[in-house]
């Protein structure tokens, strides 16, 4: 189809409905499981495009139902202040990395985000400083998704560290997803990563996160999302490392 092997069709919708499957139980996780799965049967290039081109859209939904939009910006302001200006310098320097690097890159990021994420690992932000820690995030999260399609670490670290309530974590992170995933995704598209073929398998790769998380929204009300989260967690663990020894080799 339109010069793609139906075989890498067929893996992409399967990644992307198991990744729909994780954010419907947990409310996150999508582009984690994607690059964890992803760079197995594609360059490491364009599955960092596909899972960044994704991540917006997976999110408007999110965004509507959670509601509280004007406490969102209110929180969102000091990330997105330097959002701009960290995805910049990621997209420069991604240009000067190799594929073994950004494998590399990628591994360590998934395995330092398991392990944080296992160990419960949070940080308290005080509310004097919100400000100034948001701008940090927003920077490091630019930074981050340029250059791997992973950012969601950093935006969970800000809003964890403010705890905030559940429906405006929901709420805010999904518009942080949704702006950083377009600034990526332009800058993709700027430096020529964003191509027709790589389109092609966002939009198949949209066909399948739907019905992913519609399945999860179904299941997670059934099964212990704590235990599931956990059990994710130790495979994401195991597949950065492989991705790790790879980006080494």
């Amino acid at each position: 189809m339109f010069g793609v092997d139906s075989h890498l069709l067929i893996s992409v919708f399967a990644i992307f409905l198991f990744a729909g499957m994780v954010k419907g139980v947990l409310g996150f996780g999508l582009p984690i499981v994607t690059m964890s799965l992803l760079p197995f049967i594609m360059p490491i290039e364009k599955a960092i495009v596909i899972s960044a081109v994704v991540q917006p859209a997976t999110n408007v939904f999110q965004l509507i139902s959670a509601g509280g939009l004007r406490k969102s910006l209110k929180l969102a302001w000091p990330v997105l202040l330097l959002l701009v200006p960290g995805v910049m310098a990621g997209a420069w320097y991604l240009s000067a990395l190799d594929g073994k690097t950004l494998l590399l890159l990628v591994g360590l990021t998934i395995v330092a985000y398991s392990m944080f994420d296992f160990l419960g690992y949070k940080i308290g932000i005080p509310a004097t400083l919100k400000v100034p820690a948001g701008m940090v995030f927003g920077f490091v999260a630019g930074v981050f998704g340029a250059l791997t399609a992973l950012n969601g670490w950093a935006f969970i670290m800000y809003l964890t560290g403010l705890n905030v309530s559940r429906d405006t974590f929901r709420s805010t992170i999904a518009l942080l997803f949704i702006v950083s995933g377009f600034l990526i995704s332009s800058s993709f598209w700027i430096i020529g990563w964003l191509d027709k073929s790589a389109a092609l398998l966002g939009a198949l790769a949209l066909l399948g996160a739907f019905p992913g998380m519609s399945i999860g929204n179904y299941f997670g009300a059934k099964i212990s999302g704590d235990f599931f989260r956990k059990l994710i967690l130790v495979a994401l663990f195991g597949i950065g490392i492989m991705l790790s020894l790879q980006g080494l080799s």
